[in-house]
């Protein structure tokens, strides 16, 4: 329980000091911690810092939380598969991070991603990460976990949006385009747009 307590005081701080930075740059680009700031900064420091320290703290006392609980045969179907389903995403979340590249990842400059799993969402990484952590607190099932699990979320939420000015800059019409036709997180419609080109070549080649 104490160490449940200590995740849940240091996660929490963090979370407030990240959301807060993220929210205050908003109006003062003076104290913009992201995109990333230079490495080897004050700046680049506590991103990083309370970023990781909030990352480590969710998914820590997820464990924990998992690990206490008893069963008196074996996991609920319904909890498994969020959490499996959790697991799935954070998969597919590494793969967007390999496909973007450690350059861009870090922000820097290194030509605008549009293909692959960047033509279903313009931030597979926040998209994957987000919808990850939210099944993982799903299955964990409990408030404290819920709490931060929501808090880490809205992070990423600020992140992307935090972006967005950074990537106009860079890559102006380009990123203007691009963001016309793809959305910030994730669109049914926009889903079926790209999949219907594919389906009706397997339906006409079917009737063939």
């Amino acid at each position: 329980m104490l160490i449940s307590d200590s995740l849940i005081a240091i996660g929490s701080t963090a979370a407030i000091g990240l959301i807060a930075a993220l929210l205050a740059a908003r109006s003062r680009p003076s104290w913009q911690i992201w995109p990333a700031p230079p490495q080897g900064s004050v700046k680049s420091f506590l991103l990083w810092t309370l970023f990781r320290t909030l990352n480590a703290s969710v998914f820590a006392l997820a464990m924990i939380t998992l690990a206490s609980k008893s069963y008196d045969d074996r996991m609920p179907l319904w909890q498994a598969s969020l959490l499996i389903a959790s697991a799935i995403l954070g998969i597919v979340y590494v793969s967007s991070l390999i496909a973007l590249g450690r350059k861009a990842t870090y922000c820097q400059a290194s030509g605008l991603e549009t293909g692959g799993i960047y033509q279903w969402t313009r931030n597979p990484q926040y998209t994957t990460a987000i919808a990850a952590i939210g099944l993982l607190a799903a299955g964990v099932g409990t408030l404290p976990m819920l709490a931060l699990a929501t808090a880490l979320i809205t992070v990423y939420v600020l992140m992307a949006m935090a972006e967005e000015p950074w990537l106009l800059q860079r890559y102006g019409q380009s990123y203007i385009d691009y963001a016309a036709e793809v959305p910030r997180f994730f669109s049914l419609g926009h889903v079926i747009r790209v999949l219907r080109p594919h389906i009706d070549n397997v339906v006409s080649q079917a009737k063939q």
